[in-house]
């Protein structure tokens, strides 16, 4: 089974990071799409603001071009599964106010896409153009005996990520924060 991955808060008091980094917006970089970036990049740094209330989660809630935006933990995790299609490009988060640095974040480009939306069981709203515009149930066709790895993109709806049930588990297990998880079947967006 796979499920749907969302970066998403649990609450109001994860950080998030409204704006991207001059770096990627100079390069015109995409995150997002399923497709490997061949710049070679140096740290990026990602300033922000943390409140008083708030606190870092292991996935940063980002602006969807960035990708993923995760802690060493996460990479971890990512690493001892031994999954290959993810990009990392070393960030530094830095608190505006006390220019405070941390170096433990990474932002992640998950390459690869496979077409496997079930557009006659799913229920689906389009664009003009035939893109998927919105989701309110999701229906996957993954043909058994095929391996699409722990993470990929949808090729009909690249910002959505879906993982395998191995991942799903040890992120729950492991009390990754920043993410959630959603059965494709009850996701709607």
């Amino acid at each position: 089974m796979y499920w749907v991955l969302v970066s998403e808060r649990s609450d109001e008091y994860e950080i998030s990071i409204d704006k991207v980094p001059p770096i990627i917006e100079s390069h015109s970089l995409y995150m997002d799409q399923g497709s490997f970036i061949p710049d070679r990049l140096p740290t990026i740094d990602i300033p922000f603001t943390q409140h008083i209330e708030e606190r870092k989660t292991d996935n940063i809630i980002v602006p969807t071009r960035m990708g993923l935006f995760v802690n060493e933990k996460v990479k971890s995790i990512f690493d001892k599964l031994g999954i290959r299609n993810i990009q990392y490009f070393k960030a530094r988060l830095i608190q505006q106010s006390t220019q405070i640095i941390n170096e433990n974040y990474y932002i992640a480009n998950v390459i690869g896409k496979y077409a496997c939306v079930d557009h006659q069981e799913s229920e689906l709203e389009y664009f003009d153009d035939g893109d998927i515009q919105f989701i309110d149930k999701l229906v996957l066709n993954l043909e058994e005996g095929n391996d699409h790895g722990h993470i990929f993109r949808l090729a009909e709806f690249p910002a959505l990520l879906m993982i395998s049930q191995q991942l799903k588990d040890i992120i729950v297990d492991s009390n990754i924060t920043g993410f959630k998880i959603y059965n494709p079947a009850e996701f709607s967006l």
